[in-house]
């Protein structure tokens, strides 16, 4: 049944939401981060009597300046590639005319003018100490170690399965990611001796396929990828390390990019353990220090003992 202008936010809300996972295959962590711009832009858009029949690029354009004004840099782009998002799920709708997303001017940065954020060795090591106690803490150190050794991204850790782990061969299967594309990386034996604590002392058993729990009662597997990113910030803090504006599990996705490239790895390497369709895409790496090496962690060997 279609959506009419009377139906509130939200209604309009779940089925754009549908429309990024059914049809444009959008990840829950851009759904997530969309939804927060496109809740408001619905809201405005719908505050008066006009509906959807009021929109105009003059509206579309104000709205934009507005969210972007106190933001800088990528920053912007957020908000613009939410509104531009939306107001192609509303042409496909066929609720306004083909060609509104243009209004939205497209941002020019300077490319790869900064690098992104990432740790040193001795703040990974400073982030897995803090981290040993509680009855979190052999899930959170096996979690943290995917994030900084493997570059894995939140929806990849929350999407893995028992079976996805090769013990015996030292391998991980990655099978969801923003890329779509399986791929097969293999276990440094840290981040395998971590999932196997975790496994054999702390992961309950017999009530899902799922890797990784909740600690609360009753247990559910961790489904939401923003879960991921509050626990990294949790143990930063726990850490002593200074949160900054990227100071989540995309952090230690590029602390695990910056750590193989010191470490004289190819950017086609560095590409294939973080899912980049796209060279370009990596090769913000480049300009790294590569006098700051450090050494590459060797594949996990061996099975559960």
């Amino acid at each position: 049944m279609d959506l009419h202008p009377e139906n509130d936010a939200s209604s309009w809300l779940v089925s754009y939401n549908n429309y990024l996972s059914d049809v444009v295959g959008t990840t829950a962590t851009t759904r997530v981060r969309y939804s927060r711009v496109v809740r408001h832009f619905i809201g405005i858009c719908l505050e008066g009597d006009t509906g959807w029949a009021g929109l105009s690029v003059q509206r579309v354009t104000e709205f934009v300046r507005e969210e972007t004004a106190s933001k800088k840099g990528c920053g912007r782009r957020a908000p613009m590639s939410a509104v531009r998002s939306f107001l192609r799920f509303l042409t496909w709708r066929g609720i306004v005319p083909a060609g509104l997303d243009r209004a939205i001017p497209r941002t020019r940065l300077a490319g790869h003018a900064s690098l992104p954020r990432h740790l040193t060795a001795d703040q990974i090591t400073q982030l897995l100490d803090a981290g040993r106690t509680g009855k979190a803490a052999c899930r959170d150190r096996a979690i943290l170690l995917l994030l900084a050794r493997l570059g894995l991204r939140c929806a990849e850790v929350v999407a893995l399965e028992i079976d996805d782990i090769d013990w015996r061969a030292g391998l991980l299967r990655v099978c969801i990611s923003k890329s779509h594309r399986e791929r097969v990386l293999p276990l440094p034996h840290d981040v395998g001796t971590a999932l196997a604590d975790y496994v054999q002392h702390d992961r309950p058993s017999g009530l899902s396929r799922a890797v990784f729990f909740g600690v609360n009662n009753p247990t559910h597997p961790l489904r939401d990828p923003t879960a991921i990113t509050r626990m990294v910030k949790r143990n930063l803090v726990r850490a002593g390390i200074p949160l900054g504006r990227l100071s989540g599990a995309h952090m230690l996705r590029h602390t695990a990019a910056s750590r193989l490239v010191n470490s004289g790895a190819t950017f086609r390497e560095v590409a294939d353990l973080l899912g980049h369709q796209n060279l370009l895409t990596t090769a913000i790496y480049a300009k790294l220090d590569l006098a700051t090496l450090v050494r590459v962690s060797m594949p996990w060997v061996g099975g559960m003992q």
